[in-house]
This record gives structure tokens, C-alpha cells and sequence, in this order.
């Protein structure tokens, strides 16, 4: 079983480097080649394939869940999660996300080898343990999409603003579009990110201690929540849009991001919570 899993983990290593450098050389190249997309994105559909076997194989082996047991697991999850959401929207020349996905979920998944497992406390409620933690990961997955999708709205109105016809970006797709599947992602996300902040907050309270990592991830979460509700309501009220919006979702999923850095060096900077 553990060269099952550690097969699944090199088999989705090499498929996301592969994918990430077809995907590249589809963006950047004047002429397209032919069938190139298509064997970048079946390449990072394999490797989101063995990428899930490698989650399960790896749960099964250890006994642990990565919800509520292997802060590591839960790591690659997320990172599977955001791939999943990339190819789900992998319609259109919407495809192309998966430049910025495969090899953000590459370092995800190898990173999340240097995390230390953490046991999480059986005194909680396994229940709402389990459903705060799922939808933590959730609203990370969204929120780097909604990141890499604002990232791409920037270049591309880069690109319109200097007119310029032969950039890659060229072919990425339109301005709307990309505002669109931005504000869907972040309207989806944001609801998730409210509950886990709501619910972590409750759960600390039946935490024994506390420390310095533990102020800093909440109030990295908290920057993130206010930044990601102060974009939605000036989109309502106010009709923002544009840059404006695309660099308040990098950085509020930047401030999400981070959470879950912090938390990963709790073992190691002096733990806490």
C-alpha cells in the first residue's frame, strides 16, 4: 500500500509539472499548436486523478482523515479541490487557469510533505469539527481561483490598455467574462470563509492557551473577511469594479493564504492552538 501511495504522489508531481509547461507554451506562443490545450488540460485532469488517489491511499495507510485528523492532507486537499474547480471551469478559453493552478497545486501538494500532522482535539464536537474544517477548505479553493482569475483580468486589461494585439494574453479570455467568474467565485467562497471564521472563533473558546501564531492567524482571517466583504458590498453599492476589485481579491486570498502558512509553522515556531 505504501508504494501505492507513494506512486500516486509522483505520478501527480509529474503530471502537474507537465501540464504547467504545456499550458505555458499554449499562452505564449504566437501560433498555437494543435492539440496542445487539449493535452495540457487531459494532463492535468490525470494528475488531479492521481492526485485524489493519493489523498485517499495516504488516509487509508496513516488511519487519518484530512478533515479532522492530518493538517497535511487537509493542505493537499485544498489544493485538489482548487484543481477540480479549475477544470470544472475549464470551459471556453477559461482553460488557461490552469497555468496558474497546476503548478500552485504542485507546491501545495509537495509543501504539504514538510507540514507537520497535527491531532485535532477529540473534545470538540467531531460533527461541526468536521463540517468547519470542510468548509475552511472549500473557501480556500474558491479564493484562489477567484485570485488566479483576478490575476489573469489584470494582465489582460494590461494588455488592452496598452493595445497591444501580440501578447500572450491575447488569448485569454474577455474582460467580462473573467469579472464575472471572479464575482461568482467570491459570492460562493465568501458565505464558506463568514462560517469558518464564525465557527473557529467558537471553537477557540473551548481551546485551552493561546499564543502569538494564534492571534496572528485569526487576525490574518479577519483582514481577509473584512477585504472580501468590502469588495462584494462596493460591487453592489457602489459599482465597483474593474482593477480595483481584481487587486482586493488577490490580496484578500493572499490573507487567507497565509492562515493556513501560519498554521502550518505553529509546531514549529512554538505552538498554541
Amino acid at each position: 500500500m505504501a508504494q501505492a501511495v507513494t506512486i500516486a504522489f509522483i505520478g501527480a508531481v509529474v503530471n502537474y509539472c507537465v501540464a504547467a509547461t504545456l499550458l505555458f507554451v499554449e499562452l505564449v506562443r504566437k501560433v498555437p499548436i494543435a492539440g496542445l490545450r487539449h493535452w495540457g488540460t487531459g494532463t492535468l485532469a490525470l494528475g488531479a486523478v492521481l492526485h485524489l488517489g493519493y489523498i485517499i491511499l495516504a488516509s487509508v495507510t496513516s488511519h487519518k482523515c484530512p478533515v479532522l485528523s492530518s493538517l497535511p492532507l487537509g493542505v493537499s486537499l485544498t489544493a485538489w479541490l482548487a484543481v477540480a474547480l479549475c477544470l470544472w471551469l475549464g470551459r471556453s478559453r477559461l482553460y488557461i487557469l490552469g497555468v496558474f493552478m497546476a503548478p500552485l497545486a504542485l507546491t501545495l501538494l509537495v509543501g504539504a510533505q514538510f507540514v507537520h500532522s497535527d491531532n485535532r482535539d477529540a473534545a470538540l464536537p467531531r460533527s461541526l469539527l468536521a463540517t468547519h474544517v470542510t468548509a475552511n477548505l472549500l473557501g480556500l479553493a474558491l479564493f484562489l481561483m477567484a485570485a488566479a482569475v483576478a490575476t489573469f483580468y489584470l494582465a489582460q486589461s494590461s494588455r488592452l490598455k496598452r493595445k497591444d494585439a501580440r501578447h500572450a494574453t491575447a488569448r485569454l479570455p474577455p474582460l467580462d467574462v473573467l469579472e464575472n467568474v471572479e464575482q461568482r467565485l467570491l459570492l460562493a467562497g465568501f458565505p464558506l470563509l463568514t462560517f469558518g471564521i464564525i465557527s473557529g472563533a467558537a471553537f477557540s473558546k473551548s481551546l485551552v492557551g493561546g499564543s502569538e501564531l494564534a492571534l496572528l492567524r485569526a487576525g490574518l482571517a479577519a483582514a481577509g473577511w473584512f477585504m472580501l466583504a468590502a469588495v462584494l458590498l462596493l460591487r453592489r453599492l457602489a459599482g465597483w469594479s474593474g482593477r480595483r476589485a481584481a487587486w482586493g481579491t488577490i490580496t484578500s486570498a493572499a490573507c487567507v493564504l497565509l492562515v493556513v502558512v501560519v498554521y502550518a509553522l505553529r509546531p514549529v515556531v512554538g505552538g498554541g492552538p
